[in-house]
């Protein structure tokens, strides 16, 4: 069962006449790149793109991208029908995408995986904000009006028999209609798809955005970004990295550069600041650590706007973990000429609970399926404040200031066991609960057996 897929694209766009709508860039690339990305990691193996202007373009695109289908086709309007049909085994999977439509992974998946052989993703009129809406594509269908939600899928024979109204922008909405008839066909309203996402550890909205003109490119990097950005953080991430690192994403998208280049600038200035910590360059090194947490998160979301995951990339938690241990290591080195042992007993003793509270968090986790710290509020108040890198470089501020670094070191070790400890208490509090409310059995033995 092949996967194929169909873009009918090449319109001008309305204000810059020598610029088709799917070449203009979103997060660091363009459009049409982003749907060859989208369609590769679905499965889609066989690409058509139709389309009278711009062929040169859509080539060089394509040649660039190296995470597409295996196979991309260029067919103009008066050929398309013939083409497609000669690509058309009983059998395939085509997926039609609407031209310059930023589109979230989320709606993709609704319609890739809906049962039905034929599926439309739509949406109703005021169910998406009006300023998306005002540049989609009206659909008018029998007993509903709203607008295409940008992607369908069609069956072999679905496809066949309205392929005469599948190669120009101008005759889809009513390809769509008449689809919308066949007798394997359903209707998929992409506001029913579930918001919340555990690793954002909120309800996250669906992209879905039109991209009409060039300045439209950096509205859709925006909301690119707004999707990137998790609920529940630590305090200096909240409030001072994120407005930075939005900052340096919208501007360092525009440029050749790569997620892992920022991930291995990052890891070598962590190794830097671990040199200046040991060799007593303290307050130096203080302030390059908060630039490191700026540029950890600058990496991450770099990554998710252009759609770039290299191998590296997911070697960043390790990459994290080996700088902040490194860090607190690098301290106690500089205190040890004074304090003797003492800053490496500490310092031994924050990264094993950092250590376990990493555990622990991740075990429950993989019991519940979300956080330890997006369970309650008091939990998500408790993530603002808790001990973690960030917080405890920040807290270590206002002693650096008066030159107290053994009293802040001691501090932020303090600080990082009594953060252990309390999610400690809450893991048991949230499992508890949890069993009672889910096993008869556990709950009725947890009753009986009420005094330790």
């Amino acid at each position: 069962m092949t996967k194929k897929a169909l873009l009918i694209t090449g319109q001008e766009s309305e204000t810059v006449s020598t610029l088709a709508r799917n070449l203009i860039h979103v997060g660091g690339l363009s459009i049409f790149a982003r749907q060859m990305k989208q369609m590769k990691a679905i499965g889609v193996d066989e690409m058509h793109v139709v389309t009278d202007w711009f062929t040169t373009d859509f080539e060089k695109e394509i040649l660039n991208c190296t995470e597409r289908p295996e196979r991309i086709f260029i067919h103009t309007t008066k050929e398309a029908p013939l083409r497609l049909l000669e690509h058309n085994n009983e059998g395939n999977i085509w997926f039609l995408i609407e031209e310059a439509v930023v589109i979230d992974d989320r709606i993709i998946a609704q319609i890739a995986k809906h049962p039905s052989p034929s599926v439309i993703s739509f949406i109703g009129h005021n169910e998406f904000l009006s300023s998306r809406t005002a540049g989609g594509m009206l659909l008018q269908l029998e007993d509903q009006d709203g607008y295409f939600g940008a992607i369908a899928k069609l069956s072999s024979g679905t496809l066949a028999a309205n392929v005469r109204k599948l190669n120009t922008l101008e005759g889809l909405p009513g390809a769509l209609k008449a689809i919308s008839r066949a007798s394997d066909c359903m209707i998929a309203k992409i506001t029913h798809i579930p918001l919340y996402i555990p690793g954002h550890r909120r309800d996250v909205d669906l992209v879905w955005f039109p991209v009409i003109r060039r300045e439209d490119g950096n509205r859709a990097t925006d909301a690119l970004l707004e999707f990137t950005e998790k609920e529940t953080l630590d305090w200096p991430a909240k409030y001072i990295h994120r407005p930075i690192e939005n900052l340096m994403v919208r501007y360092i998208c525009k440029c050749p550069v790569v997620p892992y280049q920022i991930t291995v600038v990052t890891g070598i200035l962590g190794f830097y600041i671990m040199y200046l910590f040991s060799s007593g360059h303290m307050l130096p090194a203080l302030f390059g650590a908060y630039i490191v947490g700026i540029m950890a998160g600058v990496g991450g979301k770099l990554a998710c706007v252009s759609m770039q995951t290299p191998t590296i990339y997911k070697l960043e938690h390790l990459l994290d973990r080996l700088v902040e241990y490194g860090w607190y290591f690098a301290i106690a080195a500089f205190l040890s000429t004074p304090h003797g042992e003492a800053p490496y007993i500490m310092a031994t003793a924050l990264i094993l609970f950092r250590l376990a509270d990493e555990i622990q968090s991740n075990f429950f986790r993989r019991l519940t399926g979300f956080h330890i710290y997006d369970t309650a509020p008091f939990d998500r108040k408790l993530r603002l404040v808790g001990g973690g890198r960030n917080t405890q470089m920040w807290a270590l501020l206002p002693f650096a200031l008066y030159g107290q670094w053994y009293a802040g070191f001691g501090f932020i070790c303090l600080y990082g066991i009594v953060t252990f400890f309390i999610h400690q208490l809450r893991l048991v509090y949230h499992l508890k609960n949890m069993v009672i409310a889910n096993n008869e059995i556990f709950t009725e033995n947890f009753k009986k057996n009420q005094k330790l």
